[in-house]
């Protein structure tokens, strides 16, 4: 039996009792959808569909191919690959034996998988041949692990073995709802990714009250175009689907015209992805009819621009749900769809139940809920610590409380609105310029396609705001443009951007964020003292 850390073990007994978390085996999704419903299209891809029959044997074939090599229960099996079926595959098979999987992004090169393996203490990594110009099995080769399965060639080997030795020490396998289960990087905009521990306990709570909430079902699809190496797609787009015993539709290569062209092929009902995916897929969509099953874009992971709610009723014919989570805390806060006009377009949602929750300041001493300040929370959601100890041991405090970095308020009803990261705040004459706000403010500006806001020192002043923008057209946006769009939503001067720094393409993560990291030494240099 796994042992709790000390930031759960006070609360596990309540988590019990209130039906949060389970104490008996975790159960197996995906067989519980074979069985139940075996034709059903359980996923869709470059390939083609695959029903649940078809993939649960494919997961059992893999899955004695790993217990015949040696792997097992508290193994961590690194997947490497594009959102394709083999994905699924490696990662249900993994789960079934008790192991962790640890998605990868396939952008990362030699020195960022070496990290992540030796990190995780992985023991197998699952590559494609050739992704896009690039040899992952020549670089597997190179990598400090036991087993290399290459997806076109050893992969498919591995399926194709009689391991039927095997298959009763498979049957009789118990997985611990406490065990780790997936390690999930942080996405790294600004420091050394870290690895975050959960368990099917901690993932499944939010997972679970999605369905409440929403009434999601196997009747679903689920449209999945965040990567599957990030957490947002393995698990909101694989697992949750598997949960569901919905059909997934996997999009390879992120392209918002063609993805207009899937989601109504296969009639797409709900999808997560940062907001960046839904500002692509709003320009996309003008002019065309809104599709016509789509029913929910669920976004989480940066503030959302106050005027792209509208936008997703108006052009895609769905409700846009944001929701505040974090890889260390998952499923934290997140709107209804029956929630008023004016919180769904102006927080992020309420606290789930069970989650307790407190704003603090820069010394983590609270704060009224109506001022903004650090959000720190707890509960059956939260992650079980980190791979390195000491980043665990400084990111919770001896209540068992996780110290978000994100800044928000909560108004008298319980409402969330993330208003930026801690560290990303602009420090103007002693006013405060959240980076997020003024970025939210300028999303409908017609001569913007992306927009960050960065600060950058100044003698007088301490810091200033320059925005970084990838221009929509060929015209190029000054100070003036930005000052005049700003001055029409009756904004505090203080706010405005002082300079402008326009660039070929904005450096994105995989998981649609703006890489803030790459641009503050453009910024210093184009704009700094």
């Amino acid at each position: 039996m796994a042992i709790l850390p000390a930031h759960h073990a006070p609360r596990a007994a309540d988590y019990l009792a209130k039906g949060y978390w389970i104490s008996g085996p975790a159960p197996d999704p995906l067989a519980l959808a074979a069985q139940r419903s075996p034709e059903k299209t359980a996923l869709i891809d470059r390939d083609g569909a695959l029903n649940y029959a078809a993939l649960d044997r494919l997961v059992d074939q893999f899955a004695l191919a790993l217990l015949t090599r040696g792997l097992g229960p508290g193994d961590r099996i690194a997947i490497q690959l594009p959102n394709v079926r083999a994905f699924a595959i490696a990662q249900q098979a993994a789960l079934r034996i008790g192991a962790a999987y640890v998605p990868l992004l396939p952008q990362l090169r030699d020195a960022d998988v070496e990290y992540a393996l030796t990190a995780s203490k992985a023991r197998a990594l699952v590559v494609p041949g050739i992704f896009k110009g690039f040899d992952h099995a020549a670089m597997a080769q190179r990598m400090p692990v036991e087993h290399v399965f290459v997806v076109g060639d050893s992969f498919e080997m591995a399926l194709a073995e009689d391991n039927s030795a095997q298959a009763a020490r498979l049957a009789a396998l118990a997985v611990d709802p406490d065990a780790l289960r997936v390690v999930l990087f942080t996405s790294g905009t600004e420091s050394k990714p870290k690895g975050v521990l959960h368990s099917y306990n901690t993932q499944y709570f939010g997972l679970k009250r999605h369905v409440t909430y929403f009434g999601l079902g196997p009747d679903d699809v689920v449209m999945c175009v965040s990567p599957v190496g990030h957490g947002t797609g393995a698990v909101n787009g694989i697992e949750f689907a598997i949960h569901l015993g919905a059909t997934v539709v996997l999009m390879e290569s992120w392209n918002a015209a063609s993805g207009l062209d899937v989601m109504r092929q296969h009639g797409a009902t709900m999808m997560w992805g940062a907001t960046t995916f839904y500002a692509d897929l709003v320009r996309a969509a003008e002019g065309a009819p809104p599709l016509e099953h789509f029913r929910y874009a669920f976004t989480a992971g940066a503030p959302v621009p106050q005027q792209l709610p509208a936008l997703v009723s108006e052009r895609l014919g769905a409700t846009l749900i944001a929701a505040y989570g974090q890889s260390e805390g998952q499923n934290i806060t997140i709107t209804r769809a029956d929630d008023p006009i004016e919180k769904l377009l102006g927080s992020d949602g309420r606290f789930h139940d069970g989650i307790d929750w407190k704003l603090v300041d820069a010394n983590r001493q609270p704060l009224p809920r109506d001022a903004e300040g650090e959000i720190a929370y707890r509960g059956p959601n939260v992650c079980l610590g980190y791979l390195d100890p000491a980043h665990t041991a400084r990111a919770f405090d001896e209540d068992g409380y996780i110290y978000s970095g994100d800044l928000g308020r909560v108004d008298a009803n319980g409402y969330l609105r993330i208003t930026g990261r801690a560290k990303d705040i602009i420090i103007r004459g002693g006013e405060n310029i959240s980076p997020a706000e003024v970025e939210g403010l300028l999303f409908d500006h017609p001569m913007i396609d992306k927009i960050s806001v960065i600060g950058f020192p100044d003698e007088r002043l301490g810091e200033r705001a320059c925005a970084v923008i990838l221009p929509a057209g060929s015209e190029k946006p000054e100070v003036a443009d930005l000052v005049r769009h700003m001055a029409g939503k009756n904004v505090a001067k203080f706010k405005y951007p002082e300079a402008v720094l326009l660039v070929d393409e904005m450096p994105m993560t995989a998981s649609g964020k703006i890489r803030k990291e790459v641009l503050r030494p453009l910024v210093l240099e184009a704009c700094g003292s």
